[in-house]
C-alpha cells in the first residue's frame, strides 16, 4: 500500500515537540494535590509517540477529571534515560516501549507493569510498524535479510527482537544479519544512497517511506503475535506500593480512553498536533495502534521471550513474572 503526498513532507513537519500538558513537573516528586479545582497532579513522562494520544483523549472526555486526576504530560527521548526519574519520584507513572521495560526489569530495576500502552493491529500490510525496502530491491521477504544491513532505532530493542521472528518465520537466519542503530528519520536517505539494505521503522515515518515508493516486505509486530504488545504504562514498585490508589484511578481513566480511541479514530488523529508537529494530511493517512485494553502475566512473558531469542534478555520467566507483580495481584 503507497500513501501519496508524503514525499512532500520535510523532516522538520515530522519533528516530535518535547511539550507538557499542566506545567512542568514539581521539584519535589510527583503525585502532588493542588491541581485545578482540587485535581490530583499526576506526572507522566514518555516517549512523544501516536500511542500517547489516548491520554489526551481521555482528558479532553474528562475520564481522569472524574477520577479526580490531573495530567501533567511530559516527554523524553528514550525510555530506558527516563527510568532514573521515575525511580526518584519526579515522575508517578511512565510509557515506554515493551522491550525496554522487560530489559530493564531483568536488569534487577524495580518496575512493574500496570497497563498496556499498545498492540499491533494483527494484520499484515496494515500495522504501525514495518519492514521496508526500495521498490526495484531483491529482497522479497524477511528470509532474504541474511548477510543484509538492517537499520533499527535501536540496538537489541523492540524492532530487532521483532525482526528476529519475522525472520525466522520467513526461513532466516536472523544472526546472519547486520543491524545498525539509525535515528528512524535518517532511515530513508540510507535506504535511497545503498547505505541500509532494509529499513525497520514505525508511524509516520512507514507512511512517509511508502509514499516515496518504498515497499513493505513485513509487518513484524504482526510476525511477533497478532496482539504483540509495543508499549507499556509502568511505575515503580515503590509508589505502586505506597500509594496503590493512585495506580487504580490512572487505569480506570486509562482503560476508558483506550475504549473511546479504539472506537473513534478520527479523535486520536485529531489529538496529535498536543504533541507532535506532524504534518494534518499524514496524521489522516497513518496506521494508529490498537487501543484494546488487557495486560497479561502471557503477555509479557511473550515480549520477554522475544527479547531473550535476540540475546537482549537473560531470564524471560523471572523478568515476565516480576514485571507483571502488580497485573497479577488485581
Amino acid at each position: 500500500m503507497k500513501r501519496s503526498a508524503m514525499a512532500l513532507l520535510g523532516s522538520a513537519a515530522l519533528a516530535l515537540s518535547l511539550t507538557a500538558c499542566g506545567g512542568p513537573a514539581p521539584a519535589n516528586g510527583g503525585g502532588d494535590a493542588g491541581g485545578d479545582g482540587g485535581l490530583r497532579t499526576v506526572n507522566v513522562v514518555g516517549v512523544p509517540v501516536v500511542d500517547m494520544a489516548a491520554l489526551y483523549v481521555g482528558i479532553d472526555q474528562g475520564y481522569f477529571e472524574e477520577e479526580g486526576l490531573e495530567l501533567n504530560i511530559e516527554f523524553g527521548q528514550g525510555t530506558a534515560a527516563m527510568i532514573p526519574a521515575l525511580l526518584n519520584g519526579q515522575y508517578d507513572i511512565q510509557y515506554g516501549g515493551s522491550i525496554n521495560v522487560l530489559q530493564a526489569v531483568d536488569s534487577g530495576i524495580p518496575i512493574e507493569a500496570i497497563a498496556v500502552g499498545g498492540r499491533t493491529t494483527g494484520v499484515q500490510g496494515e500495522d504501525h510498524g514495518g519492514l521496508l525496502v526500495l521498490d526495484d530491491s531483491p529482497i522479497q521477504d524477511a528470509g532474504d535479510l541474511e548477510g543484509k544491513t538492517v537499520a533499527v532505532n535501536a540496538l537489541r530493542g523492540l524492532h530487532e527482537a521483532a525482526l528476529y521472528a519475522s525472520i525466522s518465520k520467513a526461513g532466516g537466519d536472523p544472526t546472519k544479519v547486520s543491524f545498525v542503530e539509525m535515528a528512524l528519520p535518517d532511515m530513508g536517505a540510507a535506504l535511497e544512497s545503498g547505505q541500509i539494505d532494509a529499513a525497520s521503522t514505525s508511524e509516520p515515518w512507514l507512511g512517509v517511506l511508502e509514499g516515496q515508493g518504498a515497499r513493505l516486505i513485513a509487518s513484524l509486530y504482526v510476525d511477533a503475535d497478532p496482539a504483540f504488545v509495543t508499549a507499556i504504562y509502568f511505575a515503580a514498585s515503590e509508589k505502586i506500593q505506597s500509594d496503590p490508589e493512585l495506580i487504580e484511578k490512572f487505569t480506570r481513566a486509562l482503560e476508558k480512553s483506550f475504549e473511546y480511541s479504539n472506537a473513534n479514530p478520527d479523535e486520536v488523529r485529531a489529538e496529535l498536533g498536543n504533541f507532535t508537529e506532524i504534518d494534518p494530511e499524514l496524521a489522516e493517512t497513518m496506521i494508529l495502534t490498537n487501543f484494546d485494553w488487557g495486560l497479561s502475566y502471557d503477555d509479557l512473558f511473550l515480549i520477554a521471550e522475544l527479547a531473550a531469542e535476540a540475546g537482549s534478555l537473560e531470564d524471560p520467566e523471572t523478568a515476565a513474572a516480576n514485571a507483571a507483580r502488580y497485573l497479577e495481584s488485581q
